[in-house]
């Protein structure tokens, strides 16, 4: 598949030309900081963010919200008993949403620069596991491209810039300071990357006007992804087996995105099928539960995907509203993209679950078709697995 997969370059507008007699045409501007997302807590709330992820295992629910708005500020809660899988918590937002519900996306070539004021009270601490506190991801890979995270060097609490290669899924910390003399205060935050395979990453850390860290990554591959774009994550993600944990939070208030040089054009997507019988598995009210989420594809009708299904009890996707004029046996085709030997288990209104075993590649949508029991009326299905990831999902045709 071609690595640019949908993306759309975004190009310079051109400066107009003066054309008076007599008068010399200005040189064409040079590109600059455009603010693209300057949320309010009070006005935007979580809907802020591209998603939410608040105890999506739904491990601690008298703990809710664990993310929120506090005054001026938005919240970050972590208890002990949260979890995000055996061995890790998690509760963070991810990407960024605009005023009126459009996703913010970052891609490729692009330089964007993110500020915000952080607090970190003293209970948050360094881990000798990781504690993350900021990432940058995209949905097609699991490792992040970036993050600012909370480690323990030579015995000393620290908070970290750090990159990741992914040819040896290692991390790079560029930049350290010392924790616990910003822990208990508001210090000023600001990241600035190129989103390229020759791109950079400059973290800059103020205590109100004293520079505690300035420091800049040259010449890294912050460019992983074929079809999807990132984004940034804020919140608290957390090994639980670091010894003396606490129960904790952080704050962060006055975000700020600017990208250098004027908005992307949108992705221009191909039509869904809108034939009869068809549903898009990243239609308008299905459900995306846990991590599966809809995402770009090249390949697919509607030009989207959902991924991240199955693999525990809480990563699945509902297809709603499917309609049957009648009460009985029909034909359903699954279009998904397969890599090798994967499997869906299927259920419809909740009933018995069925085992759709599919074989194909990843780069190309392969069908195959089940019958299913639907009832008069509207009809639910779910796509879920216990064991392993399944396929990605495109559309489903009832016949």
């Amino acid at each position: 598949m071609n690595k640019h997969g949908l993306r759309l370059a975004g190009v310079l507008s051109a400066m107009a030309l003066i054309t008076q007699v007599g008068v010399t045409p200005p040189a064409s501007a040079a590109p600059r900081w455009e603010t693209r997302w300057n949320p309010s807590p009070q006005r935007d709330g979580v809907n802020a963010f591209e998603a939410l992820e608040d105890d999506r295992r739904g491990s601690h629910p008298e703990g809710l919200p664990h993310v929120g708005v506090d005054g001026n500020a938005w919240k970050f809660t972590a208890h002990l008993e949260d979890r995000d899988g055996s061995d890790r918590m998690r509760n963070e937002v991810r990407g960024m949403r605009t005023a009126d519900g459009t996703p913010l996306e970052i891609r490729k070539d692009e330089t964007w620069r993110l500020s915000y004021q952080m607090y970190i009270p003293d209970t948050l601490d360094a881990t000798s596991n990781f504690t993350h506190i900021w990432q940058l991801k995209n949905s097609d890979v699991g490792t992040p491209v970036a993050q600012i995270s909370l480690p323990v060097v030579g015995g000393v609490q620290k908070i970290a810039a750090r990159y990741w290669t992914l040819e040896d899924n290692k991390s790079h910390d560029f930049a350290t300071a010392d924790l616990e003399p910003i822990q208990n205060k508001w210090v000023n935050v600001t990241i600035e990357f190129r989103s390229s395979d020759d791109g950079y990453m400059r973290w800059v850390l103020k205590d109100g006007h004293r520079t505690i860290v300035d420091q800049t990554a040259e010449h890294i591959d912050l460019w992983w992804t074929q079809e999807q774009y990132n984004r940034p994550k804020w919140g608290i993600y957390r090994s639980i087996k670091s010894a003396g944990l606490q129960e904790t939070y952080m704050l962060v208030k006055n975000l700020k995105a600017e990208q250098l040089g004027p908005a992307t054009p949108p992705v221009r997507l191909p039509a869904p099928d809108r034939g009869p019988g068809a549903y898009e598995a990243e239609r308008v009210g299905n459900i995306f539960e846990g991590a599966a989420e809809p995402a770009y594809c090249a390949v697919c009708s509607g030009g989207r995907k959902v991924i991240l299904i199955g693999g525990n009890v809480y990563d699945y996707t509902v297809v709603r509203g499917v309609l049957s004029e009648t009460t009985g046996t029909r034909q359903m085709t699954v279009h998904a993209l397969v890599d090798g030997s994967q499997a869906f288990s299927v259920s419809v209104n909740g009933g018995d679950a069925t085992t759709v075993p599919i074989t194909g590649t990843k780069d190309t949508v392969t069908t195959t078709t089940v019958p299913v029991d639907l009832v008069a009326g509207v009809n639910t299905i779910r796509f879920y697995g216990l064991t392993a990831r399944g396929p990605e999902l495109d559309k489903i045709v009832i016949k």
